[in-house]
């Protein structure tokens, strides 16, 4: 419950946060609330899974990490579509995180922002193991809007 009261607060700490400074043009709450309006997804867009395992000393601090760099680069970025993390039940060290990017040039700009460096500096001795698996989705008319209240 702690943690869950920790996370709650971390989303509403970045609830102000613009789009690349472009809020004016960018944001459009009454699309997406909390996010800045996205890119389509280009030919060369990328979907990906990340699996994660994690420490168990480490899960909930990673957790923050991972709420922290997911919350910004929605927000704040337009060539992030979504990022979705989800925790296995039966083992909650076991995390998957859905990410679509517009574009490579979208990818290449997110790992070189200051909140994603931040979060794999911070997190590297917390994992385990990490398994990025580019995906082809089987029906590319069908999106996920991912959004944030």
């Amino acid at each position: 419950m702690n943690m869950m009261r920790n996370l709650l607060t971390a989303l509403l700490l970045f609830g102000q946060l613009s789009c690349n400074g472009a809020e004016k043009e960018m944001h459009r709450p009454d699309i997406h609330p909390g996010m800045c309006a996205k890119e389509p997804m280009a030919a060369d867009g990328i979907v990906r899974l990340s699996k994660i395992e994690v420490y168990p000393q480490y899960l909930d601090e990673y957790v923050k990490y991972a709420m922290e760099v997911g919350e910004i680069s929605l927000r704040t970025e337009p060539g992030v579509l979504t990022m979705y993390a989800v925790g296995e039940k039966e083992n909650p060290c076991k995390i998957t995180i859905l990410e679509t990017y517009a574009s490579r040039e979208a990818y290449d700009k997110h790992i070189a922002s200051a909140h994603f460096r931040k979060y794999k500096q911070g997190t590297l001795h917390m994992v385990k193991s990490l398994e990025l698996t580019d995906q082809t989705p089987l029906n590319p008319a069908n999106r996920i809007n991912n959004f944030i209240e």
